[in-house]
């Protein structure tokens, strides 16, 4: 079985920890910040990490894919700087061009990612973890991102560029420093809001430096913004339905990344 130190897992907030059990893992929390992620996991690697994951949440940005859908992404997309959504015509315009067998003489679909973006996952891990959840699993791309998609054209505009089925805070960086130090790394996420779902600032400014959830920013947030209150409620029933999904998956995950 590895050490504790062994095997380091990067996680967004500390709500998403706790579903992992406690010993065995080594488990940094980034607060939703993408700079202390890439530093957490630079950190557990110069401990001795052999084997990084970014786990927990994920936004979702393909349209099919709703709260509690698990992930096993192949690769990694890194999205540099703001995500960018058309001037004209719409995201949703986009997309249905980028579908269609139809001449088109509006804007024509974004360019995709450079190569230099994509990052493979090790094959090894997430074979282990395919075979050993016994759950339905999505594979192909996540993309990571340095802010919170907070915007449906947002989440559909990257989707578009990418075609990557979510997005998260943590899994590019985690990839960028597994890659300068040689160290493999796999990426297991959970859906929790989905593409047309707008996330209300109460819910970002909410979150302490310890990755927790204060609860009086988060009304002093919608006190000032009471109309965000129904986003917020719909965020939060989609978090309880990705949270349930994410516990199940935490305890059939530890054993299996222990055993790598």
């Amino acid at each position: 079985m590895a050490d504790r130190s062994r095997i380091a897992v990067v996680t967004g907030l500390a709500a998403e920890a706790a579903t992992l059990p406690e010993g065995g893992l080594t488990v940094a929390v980034s607060a939703a910040s993408a700079a202390r992620a890439e530093r957490a996991a630079q950190a557990m690697i110069a401990g001795g990490a052999t084997l990084l994951v970014s786990y927990g949440f994920a936004a979702g940005i393909d349209p099919r894919f709703g709260p509690g859908a698990l992930l096993l992404p192949e690769t990694v997309i890194a999205h540099e700087g703001e995500v960018e959504t058309p001037d004209r015509g719409g995201v949703r315009d986009q997309l249905s061009r980028m579908t269609s067998f139809k001449p088109s003489e509006g804007p024509g679909p974004p360019e995709p990612p450079p190569p230099e973006a994509y990052t493979a996952v090790n094959t090894r891990a997430r074979e282990a973890l395919s075979e050993g959840l016994e759950m339905r699993i999505e594979g192909g791309a996540i993309a990571g991102v340095d802010r919170p998609l907070v915007r449906p054209d947002e989440k559909l505009a990257l989707f578009a560029q990418t075609r990557a089925k979510a997005a998260d805070m943590e899994s590019h960086v985690v990839a960028r420093a597994a890659v300068a130090a040689g160290v493999p790394f796999v990426v297991l996420r959970v859906v929790s809001d989905p593409s047309n779902r707008a996330l209300p600032r109460a819910a970002v400014v909410g979150i302490t430096e310890e990755g927790r959830i204060d609860g009086a920013a988060v009304v002093g947030a919608l006190l000032r913004r009471p109309w965000e209150a129904i986003d917020m409620m719909t965020l939060a029933l989609d978090g309880a339905q990705a949270m349930h999904r994410l516990r199940r998956v935490g305890r059939r995950a530890a054993p299996l990344l222990l055993s790598l």
